[in-house]
């Protein structure tokens, strides 16, 4: 597993052991980057089920301005913060070993918002839509932002709030990639 583009391109990420931990495949990544174009220069990412963390070193690697990565799995926090201290980002990155909800709560209350925010939960369960409907998670998300969720295909459409409007859906294999924008306005 290694980052595809940017100033930490080629580097290869320390791989988990075990199957806990699915890391978003390079082909997925490259779809969701080619997408995004320039909106994650400068900006504020949140990995949420990080695993790895791959997708927010990859948008570290092009650029983004911070990434908080999130994840109740302390290997796999612990894997991040080993290769935050590899790429020497330790300025730029938050690590969180702490359940989504945990996370959601105490970003709220510091008043964190952020711009691309990445969801990839265990394929089993209602994840994307709880996350979705929690007020707190709607607070972090930033107008004219973008929220990018990896899910197994095929799946049911996702409810989402309104404010928040899917602009882009493709499956690849056994994954569905999926790209909301929150518009200006409440929700």
């Amino acid at each position: 597993m290694r980052i595809i583009s940017g100033c930490f391109k080629g580097y290869r990420l320390p791989s988990p052991r075990g199957r806990h931990i699915r890391p978003t495949t390079e082909r997925v990544r490259e779809a969701v980057f080619s997408s995004l174009g320039c909106a994650v220069e400068a900006a504020a990412v949140l990995e949420l089920f990080a695993g790895t963390g791959v997708f927010g070193f990859e948008a570290l690697s092009r650029g983004a301005g911070r990434v908080v990565f999130v994840d109740r799995d302390r290997r796999a926090t612990e894997l991040v913060k080993r290769t935050v201290a590899m790429l020497g980002v330790q300025d730029r990155v938050v690590v969180l070993t702490m359940t989504w909800l945990e996370a959601v709560q105490h970003l709220a209350a510091r008043g964190e918002r952020f711009e691309v925010t990445f969801l990839d939960p265990p394929y089993e369960g209602e994840w994307v839509e709880q996350v979705f409907s929690h007020r707190d998670f709607q607070g972090l998300i930033a107008l004219d932002s973008v929220v990018i969720v990896e899910r197994e295909a095929p799946g049911p459409d996702v409810r989402v709030p309104v404010g928040f409007e899917r602009r882009f859906c493709k499956r690849y294999g056994g994954t569905l990639v999926e790209i909301f924008h929150r518009g200006p306005g409440e929700i």
